[in-house]
């Protein structure tokens, strides 16, 4: 992957982007507007004005996110010293599928718009995490690792509300926090959706892929000694689909259509990082922006989220971590990164060759009569 870093001017900026100039039924008419086919096409105008609403009330989330970002932040610290804490935005793409899949959603009530995610080095760690997190009840929470989701995401959510007083908004803020092991099948299947144009992620795509993900998510919790489903037989049908999917081959292929990201490329501390995944000209991009540089990684977000619109060609994504290396271990999918993944999918036949050998004796001994003797 190619990376182009942009530094702008450090001029003291105002963050006009974080005032909300909408009201919310403005707001809940310019989401109702985007999920309408071909708006783009058939009413620019429109389209474009429910754009720039989307994206100021999107941006009116950012000081919320910073202020639980910073909670998050020092949680972590106490828990785990290898922790990763980054956040994002909600990207537009994302926004509008969510209003479609789920009809009784409006914008304005939509839970994840700002969204932390911390990256632990064990379930263990989660679960202190999030006690440490939810000692005075302030979230909601869903634990997925105990009920993992139909397709087999396994994480613990959590929501809270933090007020911004410049706005005079409860601005909801999701919390995910996810084991390694857990974030790395997680990216996988981004990865997977981003370069073959599925959406496993919402529970849609190839029946092999959504299978061959549900068993390796049970698995992958056996190697982290989590308490899985023994009814499901996972550990045969993840390595026969492992085979049958060429799954190797594939994400080596991923990896490989885009570039390696440049060691030059450093980000200006804590702020904002822009990416743009370009499918066509295989490379990524990247913007990096200090705290103080938010109204201008806003426009620029919108911009190219308008032009993403009209083509598959290319994803960006508007997220906050205090460096590439962090961005990189914390969105693996917009780098083709799927090195923990792999790790662990080899983990899982090392396990089923070890399984497979003593019923291969058990029939020699069987068929020359020696059971007996054993």
């Amino acid at each position: 992957m190619e990376a182009e870093v942009l530094n702008e001017d450090r001029a003291e900026l105002h963050l006009e982007h974080s005032k909300l100039q909408y009201s919310k039924k403005a707001v809940q008419k310019a989401g109702e507007k985007l999920i309408i086919d071909d708006l783009a096409k058939d009413n620019p105008e429109e389209y474009k004005k429910s754009m720039e609403i989307l994206s100021n009330w999107r941006s009116s989330h950012v000081n919320s996110l910073k202020h639980m970002l910073n909670v998050l932040q020092i949680a972590c610290e106490k828990i785990d010293r290898r922790h990763i804490v980054v956040a994002r935005l909600k990207r537009t793409p994302s926004i509008i599928s969510k209003l479609k899949r789920f009809e009784k959603m409006k914008l304005r009530n939509m839970q994840d718009i700002a969204g932390c995610r911390a990256i632990l080095s064990s379930t263990k760690n989660v679960y202190r995490l999030r006690k440490e997190l939810n000692k005075n009840r302030d979230f909601k929470v869903t634990d997925y690792i105990e009920n993992p989701k139909p397709d087999g995401y396994r994480g613990i959510h959590l929501i809270g509300k933090c007020l911004d007083e410049e706005n005079g908004i409860d601005y909801p803020v999701e919390i995910q926090i996810r084991s390694k092991v857990q974030h790395a099948w997680a990216t996988a299947v981004e990865i997977v959706d981003l370069f073959t144009n599925q959406s496993l992620k919402s529970n849609d795509g190839k029946q092999d892929w959504l299978d061959f993900f549900k068993a390796v998510s049970n698995e992958f919790s056996k190697i982290e000694g989590d308490e899985i489903d023994s009814s499901y037989e996972s550990l045969h049908k993840s390595v026969k689909l492992i085979r049958k999917l060429n799954v190797y081959k594939k994400f080596d292929a991923f990896s490989g259509s885009l570039k390696s990201i440049e060691e030059r490329a450093e980000s200006n501390g804590e702020g904002y990082n822009l990416i743009k995944v370009d499918f066509k000209d295989q490379r990524v991009q990247l913007w990096s922006y200090e705290e103080h540089m938010f109204s201008h990684a806003a426009d620029l977000y919108l911009t190219l989220e308008k032009e993403a619109a009209k083509t598959s060609e290319f994803v960006v994504a508007l997220v906050s971590s205090s460096s590439v290396k962090n961005l990189k271990e914390a969105y693996p999918n917009y780098f083709a990164d799927s090195k923990v993944f792999i790790e662990n999918l080899k983990l899982i036949e090392s396990e089923y060759a070890a399984a497979k050998k003593p019923h291969w004796f058990l029939r020699w001994l069987n068929a020359a009569g020696l059971s007996e003797r054993f």
